[in-house]
């Protein structure tokens, strides 16, 4: 049943088409080109998209979240169509690659992303608001440039989430974030603080290569599933209090400049610190490691010893 909107439209097609009017004389043509899993609309068509995901922007929170709304709906319509499926996702993805990012950096706080949202690559010349988001699909930051740093408070990810190889010039927020899928944020850098306590991954998530200039808040976090902290460089203090790993975590190769604090953090798997190097005080107080972990607590007592 369409609800509402089948009391207007016949079809979910034209309830789709309605409300993505800029596809306009193109809706056949794009329609027919979709029919092919590898095919990609005329560069044309793209331009029209990227111009009307800009002005449905520009136009506010309420009136974006009303369109993402919609497609949310009409997408269980398409479940059994593959090429109707394929012609929804073009439609509901926001595809802002490349710099610079348009419009403004405090147009995203609050938006519900019903499709892929595709940032590679983007320049954000402020900071950037992505708090209490909704990222339906995949969201990719692979690379993107946050000059002023950026705030994902209370964002959620249901699709898999790409920050690699980005870059955060100041804070980077991510407190209370929800990683429903993998996240990776490989080779990320992280010039000043980066906050993600409270937060949960449920699935893997990839923080090899980071370097973080200031304070990396990761305590009272709940990491589900493989978590890579190798070779990370920490400059200045990293918290991992209270914070709960279920599966493998490795912190390989990693560097602390600072102090390194893990006081009540539980592993559910024995964790994995070769080669890593602490060079300010540690602090494993009060941790809970698997029995059978005796190689691990010998490491940290002489750690400790040598630390001081």
């Amino acid at each position: 049943m369409l609800g509402a909107i089948g009391k207007v439209f016949s079809s979910p097609r034209s309830a789709l088409l309605k409300a993505n009017p800029w596809l306009g004389a193109d809706a056949d043509e794009v329609a027919r080109v979709l029919t092919l899993p590898a095919a990609d609309p005329a560069a044309k068509v793209a331009a029209a998209r990227c111009a009307a995901t800009v002005a449905r922007l520009r136009a506010g929170v309420e009136a974006w979240n009303e369109w993402a709304h919609t497609m949310l709906l009409l997408c269980s319509h398409f479940a059994r169509d593959p090429a109707a499926l394929r012609l929804w996702a073009y439609l509901a993805a926001t595809d802002l690659t490349g710099p610079p990012a348009t419009p403004s950096s405090d147009a995203f706080a609050g938006l519900i992303f019903p499709g892929a949202a595709d940032f590679t690559k983007a320049r954000f010349a402020d900071t950037a608001w992505f708090s209490a988001c909704v990222f339906a699909g995949d969201a990719a930051f692979a690379d993107a440039q946050f000059g002023r740093g950026a705030n994902f408070e209370r964002a959620e990810f249901k699709g898999a989430a790409n920050f690699a190889g980005a870059v955060f010039g100041r804070s980077a927020e991510f407190r209370k974030a929800q990683f429903r899928a993998p996240a990776t944020f490989k080779a990320a850098r992280f010039a000043k603080d980066a906050w993600f306590r409270g937060s949960h991954f449920a699935a893997a998530l990839d923080m090899s290569g980071a370097t973080f200039g200031g304070e990396a808040g990761f305590g009272d976090i709940r990491y589900d599933a493989l978590t890579s902290f190798a070779k990370v460089k920490f400059a200045d203090n990293a918290g991992f209090e209270a914070a709960v790993f279920k599966d493998v975590v490795r912190f390989d190769d990693a560097r602390f400049e600072r102090n390194a604090r893990f006081e009540q953090a539980r592993f559910e798997r024995e964790p994995s610190f070769d080669r890593a190097r602490f060079l300010g005080k540690t602090f494993f107080q009060g941790i809970a490691v698997p029995e059978g972990s005796a190689h691990f607590h010998k490491a940290i007592a002489d750690l400790q010893r040598r630390l001081g």
